[in-house]
């Protein structure tokens, strides 16, 4: 390794795989402190490293639109881009997706040495052909921050394996916040439970009725105030929960995400699906329940124990599909309002006989 040497991590979606990559860019940081580290990333996704304090360069790319639109333009956008980074001339590729479109990008930068998962840890198996250097087949259920550190220590030699998640700090999104906030006086008289019911598809999603009893539940049980957060085309959802609700709640305002860190930073509790929401919150350490169905939460859930996971391993667990191939969504239904709520208790340590009304009193 030399001060000249440039390393270029793929990894340009979704919102949790980027979290979840932040640890293999802080350990290539510390362990080469001199190295030249640019990530491509979407445009959409790219404000959750921009600043980034080991980050030299973003690549910003736009694959949805490209694939959307197949013109002239997106076509030239491209090559604009395949000539930007051959110009780079990076001496590592980092492919961290495993896919045949981060593949054929790894083999366009022409380096020399072009690192990724071995053919039986790609989703899609055909990418590895395009990689000369593949980290050792690894169990499937190893967590996927795990499973990118071992690419990493296969292209470099990494002794100080760091697991920090340094997600961006915006003054005007923190003021947004606080004025919510002062708005809503009440909801602060208690600690707050982040209730998110989203999902970036429909087999990931609990019923919004289950949504609506547990969020009572949290309330008069754990004496939590309730914020239901939401993203873009889930407001509709969390305004039926509210309706749903017998108990009083509070509905967060639209954001952007580095508006939602600002929010989740303030949260005591976060309960929610498998989402990006829910991977920003464990990275920011907000203690929480994630409901998990046809992903597998050993390799895709939180990092770490501070969040638990709520499943139910059927035989056909775990699918990966967007829409349940039975229809049934058993997965997701199976779990119930009362599985969370024993999860709840153990986690916050609480008596059987009394609702607490300070429910992080107790160490989690």
């Amino acid at each position: 390794m030399t001060a000249t040497t440039k390393i270029l991590l793929l990894k340009m979606s979704a919102l949790g795989d980027v979290v979840h990559t932040l640890p293999t860019l802080e350990t290539l940081r510390a362990n080469h402190p001199d190295a030249y580290i640019a990530w491509m990333i979407e445009e959409r996704f790219q404000c959750l490293i921009e600043g980034h304090p080991a980050l030299d360069e973003i690549i910003p790319v736009n694959t949805k639109r490209w694939r959307r639109e197949i013109n002239f333009k997106s076509a030239s956008e491209i090559f604009k881009v395949l000539r930007k980074i051959r110009k780079r001339k990076f001496d590592i590729i980092l492919d961290l997706h495993g896919l045949i479109k981060s593949g054929v990008i790894a083999y366009a930068t022409g380096a020399s040495r072009r690192v990724g998962f071995s053919a039986a840890n790609c989703k899609e198996t055909a990418s590895a052909l395009f990689n000369n250097l593949k980290a050792p087949e690894v169990d499937p259920e190893l967590h996927v921050v795990s499973a990118n550190l071992e690419v990493l220590r296969t292209a470099i030699p990494c002794e100080n394996l760091r697991h920090d998640f340094t997600l961006p700090h915006s003054d005007s999104a923190e003021k947004k916040i606080d004025r919510f906030i002062k708005l809503h006086a009440g909801l602060q008289e208690n600690p707050v439970v982040a209730v998110n019911p989203g999902a970036g598809f429909e087999s990931k999603r609990w019923s919004p009725e289950k949504f609506s009893a547990l969020a009572d539940e949290l309330t008069t049980q754990f004496g939590f105030s309730v914020l239901l957060t939401w993203g873009p085309g889930e407001e509709k959802m969390v305004r039926q929960i509210s309706n749903e609700m017998k108990q009083v709640c509070w509905i967060a305002p639209p954001t952007t995400i580095i508006e939602s860190i600002a929010l989740y930073r303030r949260m005591a509790f976060f309960i929610g699906n498998d989402s990006g929401p829910l991977h920003l919150s464990s990275a920011l350490g907000i203690p929480g329940i994630a409901l998990f169905g046809p992903t597998n939460p050993a390799r895709n859930g939180p990092f770490g124990s501070h969040v638990q996971t709520e499943f139910k391993r059927l035989p056909c667990s775990f699918c990966w599909k967007r829409t349940c191939p039975l229809g049934t969504n058993e997965c997701m239904n199976s779990i119930e309002v009362a599985d969370i709520l024993v999860r709840a208790k153990e986690m916050l340590n609480l008596s059987a006989d009394a609702p607490n009304p300070n429910p992080l009193s107790n160490e989690v």
